[in-house]
């Protein structure tokens, strides 16, 4: 993946470190540290529940316990100066991209709210209705998209949680489409994401980054339905533990994504494939990235949510 340097120190040459950490080192309990207090919004009363990403129970990648540097449990995090970095394109291009964590290839389900007259209509107003957050169960910052059904006289925002659309007994519909939404303590900032919104969380406001959409035309998915593309890594010394190998002249990566935002096959989440350090030099785009040596590298179940956000032409 790309470098970056943040304030935290927790760029993505140390979040190979991380990634060596989490798959040899048993979980450990947080550090304590204070929660940031929870944001009630002033005009409706309505309280924003607390989120925290970086709990040995919501993180894989980046764990408090591991690096006390990470943002405290509920503290806005500062997406565009701690967690970009910079990558390769597929011809070379100098991207750009948010470093979330290692999600899953298992979605979870988001519910939003149509008219059953006409299904192609959003309930103006209403927000989706996410029931998992960081560190629950189930949790994934991919969403499978599930309309529910509503009459023509559903009063916007009535329906608060999941447990309110099942008590009022609305048809549910499966959409085929997957939605990048990693869910933020309130007040965290990503500029490059496509839209910064507001949803429920059993009957309480949550905050969450949109990101692309994949319609996946799959109406009954299995277990594993998020798609991935392919990401080509070149690790010093080919040591996950020494971080990515860095262009002394760009200081960047010599990482190489294999497609960009409007590709057909482009896709957020990203699997490992490992090029052996050695032939660093000799990598510029895809094409040479695919020619040079292959490193052994014991990572190939690591998944991460590393949205690319900026691009030549973008």
């Amino acid at each position: 993946m790309g470098q970056s340097i943040t304030r935290r120190a927790i760029n993505a040459g140390l979040l190979a470190i991380f990634v060596a950490v989490a798959i040899t080192s048993s979980c450990s309990t947080d550090a304590a540290v204070q929660p940031f207090p929870v944001h009630t919004d002033p005009e409706t009363g309505i309280e924003y529940v607390s989120v925290d990403r970086f709990s040995d129970e919501a993180g894989t990648v980046m764990r408090r316990s591991v690096n006390s540097n990470l943002p405290a449990p509920n503290e806005p995090i500062d997406f565009d100066a701690d967690f970009t970095s910079h990558a390769l394109g597929p011809q070379g291009e100098d991207v750009t991209y948010y470093a979330f964590d290692v999600a899953s290839l298992q979605s979870a389900p988001v519910y939003s709210l149509v008219f059953a007259s006409d299904p192609t209509r959003r309930v103006d107003g209403q927000a989706p209705i996410f029931d998992a957050i960081p560190g629950d169960a189930g949790y994934n910052d991919f969403w499978q998209m599930i309309r529910v059904l509503v009459p023509d006289d559903y009063e916007p925002n009535s329906i608060k949680s999941f447990s309110d659309i099942n008590s009022a007994g609305y048809p549910q519909q499966r959409a085929g489409m997957i939605i990048n939404c990693p869910i933020v303590p309130y007040g965290s900032t990503a500029e490059l994401a496509d839209r910064t919104s507001t949803g429920w969380y059993k009957g309480k406001h949550v905050k969450y980054f949109s990101f692309e959409t994949t319609d996946t035309g799959v109406l009954n998915p299995g277990q594993l339905d998020v798609p991935y593309a392919i990401v080509r890594v070149i690790f010093e010394d080919n040591d996950p533990s020494k971080g990515m190998k860095i262009d002394p002249v760009t200081g960047n990566t010599r990482n190489v994504f294999d497609t960009l935002p409007g590709d057909d096959l482009y896709r957020a989440l990203w699997r490992h494939d490992f090029v052996d350090a050695a032939d660093f030099d000799t990598v510029h785009d895809w094409k040479s990235s695919r020619a040079a040596g292959t490193a052994d590298i014991d990572m190939d179940n690591i998944l991460v949510n590393c949205p690319i956000v900026s691009w030549p032409g973008s």
